[in-house]
């Protein structure tokens, strides 16, 4: 059975990048999308100093989750124009592992924010870095405006041509999920 992993790099316990996957999940309950909740693996900073006294076991064992996926979802917040520094210790830690540890698997990047781009500045940064950790970009969307766009109480996007501009992309990856799993 085929299996996206979808994750936010939040670590805040009300994300709205969270409630946007979430969000995801319902709208294509029978695709395979299983969240992962990046928050049950938080630890420490990197630094080479920790890893000589060796690799988290959280690590480890995320490491095995994304080996046994066969595409991902990946909602980042924006800070400061940059992906949060909680999403770039896992990647860190990651990579200390497999430098490509997405292993060649088709990735969409997502974020929001209040703001009116929804975070679309380090969606391109994160888009140009894909490739070096071994994903494959097959699609990134932006959902701007989080509070007048996304119904809290009800978990999903307000706006039709939103959400179906949303939904496009996802069916994207789950076809390109699709023909990578077939390979």
């Amino acid at each position: 059975m085929k299996k996206i992993i979808a994750f936010t790099g939040s670590n805040n316990p009300d994300s709205i990048n969270e409630k946007l996957v979430k969000h995801i999940i319902s709208e294509f309950p029978k695709a395979g999308i299983e969240f992962v909740d990046l928050k049950e693996f938080n630890v420490p900073i990197y630094s080479q100093a920790i890893e000589e006294m060796g690799t988290p076991e959280k690590i480890r064992k995320l490491f095995q989750i994304f080996t046994e996926a066969d595409g991902f979802i990946v909602a980042s917040p924006e800070h400061n124009g940059l992906p949060s520094a909680f999403l770039k210790n896992i990647i860190d830690w990651l990579s200390r592992i497999d430098q490509q540890f997405f292993g060649q698997k088709p990735i969409l990047l997502l974020s929001t924010s209040p703001g009116v781009t929804g975070g679309r500045t380090h969606l391109q940064l994160l888009a140009g870095l894909v490739g070096r950790w071994g994903g494959n970009l097959v699609g990134q969307y932006s959902l701007g405006s989080f509070s007048e766009n996304f119904d809290a109480g009800k978990g999903e996007i307000v706006i039709p041509s939103i959400r179906e501009k949303l939904n496009e992309i996802v069916l994207n990856l789950i076809a390109s999920e699709e023909e990578h799993f077939q390979n």
